[in-house]
């Protein structure tokens, strides 16, 4: 296992699909070991198959990211399963299953569990990775926001609960430029990506909301888009992947839009 020991080891959130599946494959592909911790059993044991490759490099967990207990105990699972950790890429969120613009239609619950899915999950992640990135005096994490954010006009789109959704995305950028300041002394940096429209292999979330929208809704959709096109879950990876990097160690506290221009 000598070969471990040298080797840049990784948690992914939320990748067993979509954008997640393509950032496991990636820094599989660049030669990092993989600890994927997703709620999907399904989902991850279809992802060990694919990969099944590379196994001495890649171990899977599956926890609710929600779930205090949970986490800390992938967390553990992961350190003594490859030691020595790198980084955490957290990708796990979603905009949560009711849909509905207005605030009137929102209960609290469904309020709650949309800013647990993407701000609460992302602080347990973090707290649970920075002891052992703080030991090391050097790591790397990437947390997941949104352009949306910034806000949506119109109809409903690819996005469910989309003010919770934008309130957590909002939030996440405040932890992450607080965060990287926290760390920034100790070799760590973190950083935040604000994807656009990323559509996902076929069965995937947001690609199977985008292909049930009428031929009207996607095109107006991607009418913000300047390449009238959205991205891909490899677009994303690639910033990922070089932000793990050694070619990244200056920076931090950055929020970067993945999105073609659309901003």
């Amino acid at each position: 296992m000598d070969r471990m020991v040298e080797t840049k080891v990784a948690i992914v959130t939320g990748g067993a699909g979509g954008i997640g599946k393509s950032t496991v494959r990636r820094l599989l592909d660049s030669g990092h070991a993989v600890f994927v911790i997703d709620a999907n059993q399904d989902a991850l044991d279809a992802l060990k198959a694919e990969f099944a490759a590379a196994a001495d490099r890649l171990d899977v967990c599956r926890a609710d990211v929600t779930d205090e207990l949970q986490v800390v105990d992938a967390v553990k699972r992961a350190d003594n399963r490859f030691g020595s950790l790198y980084a955490l890429v957290h990708i796990a969120g979603g905009a949560g299953p009711k849909r509905a613009r207005d605030i009137e239609e929102f209960e609290l619950k469904d309020w709650s569990h949309v800013i647990d899915l993407n701000l609460t999950s992302a602080f347990l992640a973090a707290r649970a990775v920075v002891p052992l990135l703080r030991r090391q005096r050097r790591g790397r994490i990437v947390l997941f926001s949104s352009i949306i954010a910034d806000g949506e006009k119109g109809p409903l789109t690819t996005v469910t609960g989309r003010l919770p959704y934008a309130t957590a995305k909002a939030a996440l950028l405040g932890f992450t430029s607080q965060l990287a300041k926290d760390l920034a002394e100790w070799g760590v940096t973190v950083n935040a990506l604000m994807p656009g429209l990323i559509l996902g292999e076929q069965g995937t979330r947001i690609r199977d909301r985008f292909d049930r929208l009428q031929p009207q809704e996607r095109a107006a959709l991607l009418a913000g888009y300047p390449a009238g096109k959205p991205g891909s879950g490899d677009d994303v990876a690639a910033v990922v992947d070089f932000l793990l990097s050694d070619s990244a160690g200056f920076i931090s506290g950055v929020a970067l839009p993945i999105d073609g221009a659309y901003r």
